[in-house]
């Protein structure tokens, strides 16, 4: 492939937010309008997902720990072609009505009516192939979980997925090897190239000016795609820039590009969420089917309005597990020697938008995760954990090692004093740190440019080639994994860039 020195239009990231944009955009413009994807990570080929974990961290920034500065949260996301999309388990999520409507009415996000939100959604999930899965797919994991819900009275629901051809290999946040996730490296990314959209991969975007876009491509990494155009320095023209480097990376990019682009905000980075979770584990008394067959079919979120969190069914890798497994030496060796008897629940908080929780960059102009967890998580968290226990009770199982307890080892005859054993005072996330795989906001969109950082349309406030198409666009958490979210605002605003084409 051979790099022109101008485009129509330049796209920056290749996840949920670049990827539709690069596929709404070729498919409504002209077949001869020049567009030039930019990703920063490689380009991983089916085959070339091994199932370890030592391999796969590669898919990952910082292999999937990106730590807060203060050490209470890791942060994973993901560097390659498809971006997050690669990584995360297709779990496909409508936003929550009440959150559209505060977009709308407190950010002036006028353009998410029902009508549009809905049909958008409607043609986007048709697309992607989003479903529930038969009850007969359950592990005994997602097993355990529905009849432990039922028998507490708790309204459990089935997640939709959006998967085509899945085997239940059970390594989804690995990349999967059949390609059965339908993520943009399956769905939307093939589009665009057979419509004539170059992509690049490797290639780490410095800055960009109002016309102009400076990246490195970069050597490759082992077992991964070659490079489709020289290693070292190169720019490109644009006369529209769409930065869709995902919640981590946008932020910084803009941070790093306002002397160039002569623009100031400081809002730049502000306001990020992280939905931040714990995943918590448990023993049963037998061998169970934990992460084989797909690892997430149940959900609740009874509990998100009133008390601050949701519950998925989730099961990860002996070294994702062992860190999230709270304590340490031989207590610790002994639940994880039980690892084919875990039972496993997913609790993700509900965090508020602080403008203080932000990304920043360092002096090399890397992002740095500038977090402190908002004092409504902690509350949220502590009645997470304590139902969280409860359903592992009820399940059956007999052990359990949760972040913030009292006792070092949870047993059913404790379950009458779980409401002093599990507080808030007793959750230290020094001691067990907290994770995040849905960082938003951070080039919140909205009216007022006071507030935000990118204008209803997309573009940045007060400059007209420099759209913006991924979570960092979020003026608040949408409170439910984010991936149909980006989805809908990658594609409002892609029309926005096609139709000034």
């Amino acid at each position: 492939m051979s790099l022109q020195s101008a485009y129509d239009i330049v796209i920056i990231g290749s996840g949920a937010g670049g990827g539709t944009a690069a596929d709404v955009v070729s498919r409504e413009t002209d077949p001869d309008t020049d567009i030039l994807v930019l990703e920063g990570g490689p380009l991983w080929r089916h085959e070339q997902f091994t199932e370890t974990e030592r391999d796969m961290g590669r898919l990952y920034f910082s292999r999937g720990a990106k730590p807060s500065t203060n050490l209470t949260v890791n942060l994973a996301a993901a560097s390659a072609v498809g971006g997050s999309t690669v990584v995360y388990t297709g779990v496909s999520f409508r936003p929550p009505d009440r959150v559209m409507a505060r977009w709308r009415d407190e950010f002036g996000l006028d353009v998410l009516s029902d009508d549009f939100v809905d049909g958008t959604l409607d043609e986007i999930e048709e697309d992607l192939n989003v479903h529930e899965l038969p009850r007969d797919w359950d592990n005994d994991n997602n097993r355990l979980f529905k009849e432990a819900c039922d028998d507490l009275g708790i309204p459990a629901k089935r997640l939709r997925l959006n998967l085509d051809g899945c085997e239940g290999l059970g390594f989804c946040n690995l990349g999967c090897r059949v390609g059965a996730k339908q993520g943009t490296m399956e769905v939307q990314l093939p589009r665009a190239v057979d419509r004539g959209v170059q992509l690049v991969h490797n290639a780490w975007v410095d800055r960009i000016t109002r016309d102009t876009v400076h990246f490195t491509v970069q050597e490759a990494p082992p077992r991964t795609a070659p490079n489709v155009v020289a290693e070292g320095d190169h720019q490109v023209s644009a006369d529209t820039i769409v930065v869709a480097a995902g919640a981590l990376n946008t932020p910084a990019l803009l941070q790093r590009s306002q002397d160039g682009l002569g623009w100031q905000n400081p809002n730049v980075g502000r306001y990020l969420t992280l939905h931040p979770t714990y995943n918590v584990n448990a023993i049963y008394p037998e061998a169970i089917t934990n992460y084989r067959g797909f690892p997430k079919t149940w959900y609740v979120d009874e509990f998100s309005g009133s008390e601050g969190y949701y519950l998925e069914t989730s099961f990860y890798y002996p070294g994702v597990t062992a860190k999230n497994l709270p304590g340490f030496g031989a207590q610790h060796e002994r639940f994880m020697r039980r690892y084919n008897q875990m039972m496993s629940i997913l609790i993700l908080a509900d965090d508020p938008p602080r403008a203080d929780n932000r990304i920043t960059t360092d002096r090399s102009g890397d992002p740095v995760l500038d977090y402190t967890v908002p004092e409504p998580v902690r509350p949220a968290l502590a009645k997470g954990l304590r139902r969280s226990a409860r359903i592992f009770m009820a399940a059956g199982c007999t052990e359990m090692m949760l972040p913030g307890c009292r006792k070092e080892v949870l047993m059913p005859e404790d379950e009458d004093q779980l409401d002093t054993l599990i507080t808030p005072d007793t959750l230290n996330f020094h001691q067990s740190p907290l994770s995040s795989a849905h960082p938003q906001g951070g080039a919140r969109m909205g009216a007022d440019p006071a507030q935000t950082v990118v204008a209803p349309d997309g573009r940045l406030h007060g400059l007209d080639s420099v759209y913006v198409a991924d979570a960092s666009l979020f003026p608040t958490s949408v409170k439910v994994n984010p991936y149909e979210t980006v989805m809908l605002l990658a594609t409002h605003v892609a029309e926005q860039v096609a139709d000034r084409v």
